[in-house]
């Protein structure tokens, strides 16, 4: 079950971040060349899939940076010295 409690969130993250990168290559190479709109475009899997990578990867660091500067923000417990 704990499995599933991680997993899910990231695979919604890197499905959010594919959706944008292959929708963005897309749309760039229907820009750039307007007879191809309606073909598959090269490349867009590929971008889709480290767009959706990348996001996660800077969720989970943004995350970790966040959970270490309240840490040390926190007194130590303790008596005073």
């Amino acid at each position: 079950m704990f499995v599933l409690v991680l997993a899910v969130p990231a695979l919604l993250v890197v499905l959010l971040g594919y959706v944008v990168g292959h929708g963005i290559w897309s749309w760039s190479a229907g820009l750039l060349d307007p007879a191809t709109r309606t073909a598959p475009t090269p490349g867009a899997e590929t971008a889709g899939w480290i767009t959706g990578v990348l996001l996660l990867l800077g969720l989970v660091c943004a995350t970790g940076r966040r959970r270490r500067r309240r840490r040390r923000r926190r007194p130590q417990d303790g008596p005073p010295g």
